[in-house]
C-alpha cells in the first residue's frame, strides 16, 4: 500500500508547493495628489496623543477613561479574539487530524432450552466472552490546489482587518469624546453670554418702568422690552437641554450611566487651539487605520476567490487506521493483537448543478465590490482632509469677523441706550441693538466652537497620529 501511495503523496506535496493560489491579487491604485489645496498647514503628522494639544487635563483624563471602559472598543477587542479563533480553525485544515477510540464488549451466548439456573449456566453450553479494543485513526487532505491555504490566508487577513478596526474605533472614540467635550463647554459659554445679555435687558426694562411711572415712556415700549426679555429667557432652557444631552452622550462614551454625570470645565477659554497639521497626501493611506482595514478586507476577498476557484478541482485524502483487539485487557498492546490499514481516496466534482462555478462567481463579484469600496474610501479620505483643512482656515476667518461684529454690536447698544436716555432716539433703536448683540454674542461662541471641532476633524482625518503600525 505504501509503495503504491508514495508517488501520489509525493506529487501532491510538490503540486501543493508550486500551484498558484488562483487569480493573482492586484491592489487597486488611486493617484494621490501632490499636495493639499490649503497650503497653510505644517507639513508634519499629528502625534499619537494629539488631544493633549488642547491643554485640558480634564479632557486627557476623560479620553483615558473612554479608552479603558468604552463598550464599542471592548466589542472591537472581542472581534479580534473571534478572528484569532477563526484563523486557528482555518489553520487546522492544513494539519493531519487524529482521533482515538476505545471500547469493551461483553457477550453471552446460549440455547433457549438451557436451564435458567445461573449457577448451572456454563455447564449447559452457555458462552460468556469479553473483548477489548483500542483504535487510532489519522487523516490528511492533500491541499493540491491551495483551497485550504487560501482559506487560512483569508482568515489571517480578516484578523489583521479586525485589528485595524480596533484602531479605527479607538480613533473615532477619541474624536467623539473631544468633540462632545468641546460642545459642552461651548454651550456653557453660550448660556453665560445669554444670561449676561438678559441682565442688560432687565436693566433697560427697569429704566423703562421707572420712566413710565413719570410719563416719559409709553406702555408700548415697556411691553416690547418685556417681550424681548421673554424671548431671551426662552433660549436658556434649550441651551440647558442641549448641555444635558451632550453630558449624557459623553457619559455613554466613557462607559458610564448618564445619571449625575458632569464635568468641571466651564469655558472654551480654558482650551488651547492646536496647530494645523497635515503631512504629505501620499502617506495618508498608511496612516488611516480605516483604509488599512479596507485593504485587508480586499486581500481576504481575493483569498476567498482563490479558495472558491480551487474547490472546483479534485481532492486527495489519506487515511491511516491502527488498533488492537484482545479478550484480555493486559494483552491489548501486545504485538499479536495489533492491526493497521492505510487508504487513499480521490474525489473530483463531476456535476454540481453549477454550484461551484456560481460560488466562484459570487466570490469574484464580492472581490470587485470590495475593490470599489476601497477606492472610494481612499478618495473620501482625501476629501476628509481637504474639508477639514478648509474648515480650519475659513472658521478662523469667520470667528475673527464675528468678534468684530460683537464688539460693534456692544458699542451700538451702549450708544443707543445713551441716546434714548437723552431723548435723541426712539426705543425701537434700542430694541434692535439688543437683538443684534444677542445674535452676535451667540455667533461668536459658535464660531469659536467650530474652530475647535474643525481641529478635531482634521486630526481625525489625518489618522489621529496613528503611526501605521499595529499594536498587539
Amino acid at each position: 500500500m505504501l509503495r503504491h501511495l508514495a508517488p501520489v503523496i509525493l506529487s501532491g506535496f510538490l503540486v501543493s508547493g508550486c500551484f498558484s493560489l488562483g487569480p493573482d491579487y492586484e491592489a487597486p491604485t488611486v493617484a494621490a495628489p501632490a499636495g493639499w489645496t490649503d497650503e497653510s498647514a505644517l507639513g508634519v503628522w499629528p502625534e499619537s496623543g494629539w488631544w493633549r494639544a488642547f491643554g485640558s487635563r480634564e479632557l486627557d483624563a476623560l479620553i483615558d477613561e473612554a479608552i479603558e471602559d468604552n463598550r464599542d472598543l471592548r466589542a472591537a477587542i472581542n472581534r479580534i479574539e473571534q478572528a484569532e479563533a477563526s484563523l486557528r480553525i482555518a489553520d487546522a485544515a492544513l494539519l493531519p487530524a487524529l482521533s482515538g477510540s476505545a471500547s469493551g464488549t461483553r457477550s453471552d451466548r446460549g440455547s433457549a432450552a438451557q436451564s435458567s439456573n445461573a449457577v448451572n449456566a456454563n455447564r449447559s453450553g452457555r458462552t460468556v466472552s469479553t473483548t477489548y479494543s483500542a483504535n487510532l485513526q489519522g487523516s490528511y487532505a492533500l491541499d493540491l490546489f491551495g483551497a485550504n491555504r487560501a482559506s487560512s490566508s483569508a482568515a489571517a487577513q480578516r484578523l489583521v482587518s479586525s485589528r485595524y478596526d480596533r484602531e479605527t474605533v479607538a480613533l473615532t472614540l477619541v474624536s467623539n469624546v473631544a468633540t462632545t467635550f468641546i460642545q459642552i463647554v461651548s454651550l456653557r459659554d453660550r448660556r453665560r453670554f445669554a444670561e449676561r445679555n438678559l441682565a442688560i435687558s432687565e436693566e433697560i426694562l427697569e429704566l423703562l418702568e421707572n420712566t413710565e411711572r413719570i410719563g416719559t415712556t409709553s406702555a408700548l415700549e415697556v411691553a416690547q422690552q418685556r417681550s424681548a426679555i421673554a424671548s431671551q429667557r426662552a433660549q436658556l432652557p434649550a441651551l440647558a437641554l442641549a448641555e444635558r444631552q451632550n453630558l449624557n452622550a459623553l457619559a455613554v462614551l466613557l462607559g458610564e450611566a448618564p445619571s449625575g454625570f458632569d464635568i468641571l470645565s466651564r469655558s472654551m477659554d480654558e482650551l488651547t487651539l492646536p496647530p494645523v497639521l497635515a503631512g504629505l497626501p501620499s502617506s495618508l493611506l498608511q496612516r488611516r487605520p480605516d483604509l488599512r482595514k479596507t485593504e485587508s478586507d480586499l486581500r481576504a476577498a481575493n483569498f476567498d476567490l482563490a479558495s472558491a476557484h480551487a474547490a472546483r478541482f479534485p481532492t486527495i485524502a489519506l487515511t491511516l487506521q491502527g488498533g488492537s483487539s484482545s479478550q484480555q485487557l493486559g494483552d491489548l498492546l501486545s504485538s499479536g493483537s495489533l492491526l493497521w490499514s492505510l487508504a487513499g481516496s480521490l474525489t473530483a466534482p463531476i456535476f454540481q448543478g453549477g454550484r461551484l462555478q456560481a460560488q466562484e462567481d459570487l466570490s469574484g463579484a464580492r472581490f470587485r465590490e470590495v475593490a470599489e469600496n476601497y477606492q472610494k474610501a481612499v478618495i473620501t479620505a482625501f476629501q476628509d482632509v481637504e474639508n477639514a483643512l478648509s474648515a480650519t482656515t475659513q472658521n478662523s476667518l469667520q470667528n475673527a469677523q464675528q468678534r468684530i461684529a460683537y464688539e460693534q454690536a456692544a458699542e451700538a447698544l451702549r450708544l443707543a441706550e445713551l441716546r434714548y436716555r437723552l431723548g435723541a432716539t426712539q426705543f425701537q433703536t434700542v430694541l434692535e441693538a439688543q437683538r443684534n448683540i444677542v445674535q452676535t454674542a451667540d455667533a461668536v461662541v459658535q464660531s469659536q466652537r467650530d474652530r475647535f471641532t474643525a481641529a478635531v476633524g482634521l486630526y481625525q482625518a489625518l489618522g489621529g497620529g496613528w503611526p501605521g503600525e499595529l499594536q498587539r
